[in-house]
Formats: C-alpha cells, structure tokens, sequence
C-alpha cells in the first residue's frame, strides 16, 4: 500500500495538537505539581499514554495496521509531539 508521507504527518499532526488541547484543557485546572514531583510525573505519563493512544487510532483510522513502514512513522512522530508537549508543559509558569 503506498501512501504520502506529507499527508500523514498533516494529518497527525493535527490529530496530536487536539489531543495535546484536550488533555491541557482537561488538567488546566489541577495543579500538578507537588513536593516529590509524583503528580507531575504522574501527569507527564499519561499525557504520553494519550499521545500513544492517539497515534493507535490513527493507525486505525486510515487503515495502516499492516503498513509497517506507516506504522513506524507514526509511532515516531507521535512520540515526538508528546516530547514536544512536555517540554511546552514544563516552560508554563
């Protein structure tokens, strides 16, 4: 199956910047920080298990389970935004 890497990586991301959205949007109004750093920490994981679960569906959504090549783009871009929220995450005062 051949497909158009650019295409992919418009469509993820901006699939990654609305899950990145909701997920700021849904903790705005925790603070997730504490002593021992366990919310943040806690925080960091599952913003990371979202961008996973993102990349997962997307996989689904445009039929590349069995495109190999597909799949590890998108792993690795996914991977890269939720790096990237992190860090924006981690600049917010």
């Amino acid at each position: 199956m051949s497909f158009n890497i650019e295409m992919l990586k418009g469509e993820l991301e901006k699939a990654c910047a609305e899950t990145k959205r909701s997920f700021y949007k849904k903790f705005s109004r925790s603070l997730y920080v504490s002593n021992r750093g366990a919310k943040l920490e806690s925080f960091i994981s599952e913003l990371q298990n979202q961008f996973q679960c993102t990349s997962q569906k997307f996989i689904k959504d445009n039929s590349l389970e069995k495109n190999t090549s597909a799949k590890r783009i998108v792993a690795a871009l996914a991977r890269e935004y939720a790096k990237k929220a992190v860090e924006d995450f981690s600049r917010i005062q």
